[in-house]
């Protein structure tokens, strides 16, 4: 059937004639909408061949103008392959648009070509931040001497941290020098000093290495802890997201380092819990041990106190959506270590999880998204008759992840959403030995395979906790009830809804979040004011 309809759609488009556009676009739509599944789409998109201009003209006039991530980064597949220097020339006179000139950048840069260098060295310059975001990472994969210097210079010029963190990141990923710093002042005196000798480094990346700060790994009571230590000031401890690497805040809190020492925290998998080791329970797989977590986190305070990592003060806790039952858990067993605390796109407990997962699937099933609808199914447990949705194979599962994670923001069409996605999926863990491994959605988890806990906020004691409540309106598994309901639970918490957002206003308005952060945490500023976008 699928390749029944690429003849067919091949055929529709090649027979064409050149003014008939509009009919082979279409046609590409008709067969596209006749397929319900995402990868199914993303096939008929990576079929196309760039080499006919009705086809390039598919990818650019209505993939990249008007898909979701997902299928714009199939179309950018496409165009990374593309070696023809007259369709080269041609997507380069395209990328004066945005949306094209974005994706341009980043098929360069995928291509892994150092003849596009000067091409992305000049989008630096563009108009659109988005464009210059796309050019700063695309030269962190085509490592030059050439592209450090650019990449500096146009820092300097550059307020904007939507672009600048992108800069530093590709400065850091090409040069692989740790703790220069977070100004272009600093990178600029480095590579005066060592231009002139320089060499692009060559042999695999060292994750750990890329980012700076301490990269630190330890055993506390009986638990594997692993984080990255940056920024000076008053301690915050940050979780990321369940089930999500920490690579995404590194990114998008670097600006929060100005006025704290942030620690990064990954958080354990079931096989980090070793003394003793998780218990199979339901379905051979283990509950995850929020109470564990907890004794560990009051055990690594303890710790840096005594090894002179920080003073013997009270964290400050920043947690993103489930996972903010560990700080909530830890604020009250450990009040007096505890200064404040944000909760990014939180719920309540288990009952407000779940009414997040059935808004989802009503929503799905509203919008005719099978695999949204699917997406919510997948993450019931069997009762009252009503089964979990198993994935039917791998590209099944990892399409429901994909939708899952696209619902987490707002605008389904930003390219970083992918980028944030990779670390996730590329990532293989193996369940603790004895206990199977989970299946459908969940296998592709860096988690490993466990059960969520039973938890509910309004069961713990009150604390006076100072509380900040972000919240994006666009979210389907929070709420603004569930968001007034743990405000009320901790007296001394404020909510701040951001208009545009859905669970990850850090990355969607990181402006207004960075300036409301650190008017809740407090810290002399220095850096100048950036640009608005």
């Amino acid at each position: 059937m699928q390749r029944t309809l690429l003849i067919a759609l091949f055929a529709a488009l090649t027979a064409a004639p050149l003014w008939a556009k509009n009919d082979a676009v279409k046609e590409f739509q008709r067969a596209y909408n006749e397929q319900p599944n995402s990868w199914q789409r993303i096939d008929l998109i990576k079929g196309l061949d760039p080499k006919d201009k009705q086809q390039l003209d598919i990818l650019t006039d209505f993939v990249l103008a008007r898909g979701e991530w997902f299928y714009r980064e199939a179309a950018i597949d496409v165009l990374a392959g593309v070696t023809d220097p007259d369709i080269t020339k041609r997507l380069e006179r395209m990328s004066k648009k945005e949306i094209v000139g974005e994706a341009v950048c980043l098929a360069f840069g995928k291509s892994g070509d150092k003849a596009h260098t000067e091409f992305l060295v000049e989008k630096l310059d563009h108009k659109k931040w988005k464009v210059k975001r796309a050019a700063a990472i695309a030269l962190g994969q085509i490592p030059s001497k050439e592209g450090v210097e650019a990449l500096i210079s146009a820092w300097e010029n550059e307020d904007m941290f939507m672009v600048w963190v992108h800069i530093l990141e590709s400065l850091e990923r090409i040069t692989r020098e740790r703790d220069l710093g977070d100004t272009p002042e600093k990178w600029r005196g480095w590579w005066d000093a060592v231009k002139s000798t320089w060499e692009v480094p060559t042999g695999d990346v060292n994750e750990d290495e890329i980012g700076g700060g301490e990269v630190n790994k330890t055993k506390v009571r009986g638990t594997n802890l692993n984080y990255r230590s940056r920024g000076k000031g008053l301690p915050l401890l940050v979780l990321p997201e369940y089930g999500y690497e920490k690579d995404y805040l590194e990114t998008y809190l670097r600006e929060l380092e100005e006025t704290n020492r942030i620690l990064y925290m990954a958080l354990p998998g079931a096989n980090d819990f070793t003394d003793p080791p998780l218990k199979p329970e339901v379905g051979g797989l283990p509950y995850y041990p929020i109470d564990r977590i907890v004794e560990a986190f009051e055990g690594l305070h303890e710790q840096l106190v005594k090894d002179g990592k920080i003073e013997d003060k009270p964290f400050a806790l920043m947690a993103h959506g489930m996972t903010c039952w560990i700080a909530m858990k830890f604020a009250e067993k450990h009040p007096r270590l505890v200064r404040k605390m944000i909760l990014i796109s939180p719920v309540s407990g288990n009952k407000a999880w779940g009414d997040g997962r059935d808004r989802t699937e009503t929503e799905g099933n509203k919008r005719g998204d099978i695999e949204m609808e699917h997406y919510a199914q997948s993450q019931l447990i069997e009762q009252n008759g009503k089964p979990r949705y198993e994935a039917a194979d791998e590209r099944e599962s990892r399409a429901l992840q994909r939708k899952g994670h696209t619902l987490k923001f707002y605008d389904h069409r930003d390219l970083e959403i992918g980028r944030i996605l990779g670390p996730i999926v590329e990532k293989t863990v193996e369940t603790p030995r004895g206990m199977g491994r989970s299946v459908g959605f969940e296998a592709f988890r860096p988690m490993g395979g466990v059960l969520i806990p039973e938890f509910s906020l309004f069961k713990l004691n009150r604390t006076r906790t100072a509380t900040l409540i972000f919240y994006g309106p666009h979210s389907l598994r929070t709420s603004a009830d569930d968001c007034a309901a743990i405000r009320k639970h901790y007296g001394t918490a404020g909510v701040v809804t951001f208009k545009n957002s859905s669970r990850m206003p850090f990355i969607e308005e990181n402006e207004e979040f960075v300036e409301k952060v650190h008017k809740f945490l407090g810290g002399k500023r220095t850096r100048k004011k950036r640009k608005k976008r």
